[in-house]
């Protein structure tokens, strides 16, 4: 399943976000939760307009979630991309295991201008997430 890009006009900053599914289903005898995966992060260290800046790294915390009621399965795989092109070519960066989560490294464009966001994961019950943000924030 693939949500649509949805365009945001009059902002400069998430643009264009788009989510795509992949997993598993077929007729049940009951309701059953569908086995969805989603990608939480939150850039630390960003100004309140979302900026951070300029040629700076940032550790960026990262956790896949699964639909509550879902069938328990392990992650198998994270990647984390960065664009400064607004999503015209993608550079992937350092995650790494912490606690319950992960760590992406994220270092800044040089020059003003924006950062886009794609993350990707997927478990051992075969199910995945392709989630894109593209401007998720402005570099200053």
């Amino acid at each position: 399943m693939t949500s649509r890009p949805i365009p945001r006009r009059g902002t400069a900053l998430a643009t264009a976000v788009s989510t795509s599914w992949t997993f598993g289903s077929g007729h049940t005898a009951a309701q059953q939760a569908l086995s969805l995966l989603a990608v939480r992060y939150a850039i630390p260290g960003l100004s309140a307009g979302n900026e951070g800046a300029a040629g700076g790294a940032v550790n960026v915390p990262v956790q896949v979630i699964r639909n509550p009621g879902a069938p328990a399965a392990s992650i198998t795989s994270l990647t984390f991309q960065t664009s400064a092109d607004d999503g015209k070519t993608w550079q992937t960066v350092p995650v790494a295991a912490s606690g319950t989560g992960w760590v992406a490294t994220v270092t800044n464009p040089a020059a003003a201008g924006f950062v886009s966001l794609k993350a990707s994961a997927a478990d051992s019950a075969g199910d995945s997430v392709v989630q894109t943000i593209v401007r998720a924030y402005a570099v200053r």
